[in-house]
């Protein structure tokens, strides 16, 4: 094992050299936006005031697109699935991640720990251009300036947020046409999904020929029980992640281990870039 990077430098906002954020508008003009059921492209019915793709609608909250499937939403109270036992093994998937995501954050996003790692991520993501998808954006306002003026930025989240454009959708069912991105980032997201291969295989499906897979995260030596985690599915290992992208065709290209910025001594932030041949 190489001996980990030790940097102290913390991010810093500069929405000037941030990545240029995509409207609603110009995700429909471009002909981005999927239906999760059908996979067929989505125009907006001015008749009806909402999403179609001909036969299936879909509604939006705050400005952002509602692109989970049908027989998600049609379950929702607010929102959300009550939690009731559900028969369907897609209700119970989305039941549980919901339970996970009602957990506590790890760090405040201006804490120093967030800031450096927000550092180091920006850092190894240089380079990077032309469309990006952020899947698990969170805020996309802020999320956008990890990247360079030279890319246009897309958000996927499971909520809908305070109002910000962002995609409201899973990252394991990604309604984003295909061969149409140029990368897709995981920042620190991917432990957040139960069924991460899958993610991963409709990251790769968005790809254009040539695009990149960046994932951040925590990769784990010892004490990586998740029985006391309420937030997390996975404490990864380095060989899961690489493993799994190398697993999909993937070439790694780059690859990052730096200090805690907890300062803890089991685990190591891991930044990976790889990329889709073909």
């Amino acid at each position: 094992m190489s001996e980990y990077i030790k940097c102290s430098k913390t991010f810093q906002q500069n929405e000037l050299t941030s990545a240029t954020r995509l409207t609603f508008a110009e995700c429909l003009d471009r002909g981005i936006l999927r239906s999760p059921d059908s996979f067929k492209e989505l125009v907006f019915s001015q008749n009806q005031n909402q999403l179609t793709d001909g036969h299936l609608n879909y509604d939006t909250r705050n400005g952002s697109p509602i692109l989970y499937p049908n027989e998600i939403t049609s379950e929702w109270v607010d929102g959300v699935l009550p939690q009731l036992q559900q028969s369907s093994s897609l209700l119970q998937y989305v039941l549980l991640s919901q339970i996970k995501q009602q957990g506590e954050i790890n760090a405040p996003a201006d804490s120093k720990p967030a800031l450096l790692h927000k550092y180091r991520f920006q850092q190894h993501c240089i380079g990077l251009s032309g469309m990006i998808l952020d899947i698990g954006c969170d805020n996309p306002s802020l999320s956008s300036q990890l990247f360079s003026a030279n890319c246009e930025y897309i958000g996927i989240d499971p909520y809908s947020g305070s109002g910000e454009f962002r995609i409201i959708g899973l990252g394991e069912i990604l309604p984003i046409a295909s061969n149409s991105m140029d990368a897709a980032i995981f920042n620190t997201t991917l432990d957040h999904m139960l069924d991460y291969i899958t993610a991963l295989e409709e990251a790769v499906r968005v790809l254009k020929v040539g695009g990149k897979v960046v994932v951040a995260s925590y990769a784990w030596l010892s004490q990586a029980t998740l029985l006391t985690d309420s937030v997390h599915f996975h404490h990864f290992r380095e060989y899961q992640i690489i493993g799994a992208l190398e697993g999909l065709g993937l070439t790694i290209e780059k690859l990052s281990r730096y200090e805690d910025p907890k300062n803890s001594k089991h685990r190591f932030g891991l930044y990976v870039t790889a990329s889709k041949s073909k």
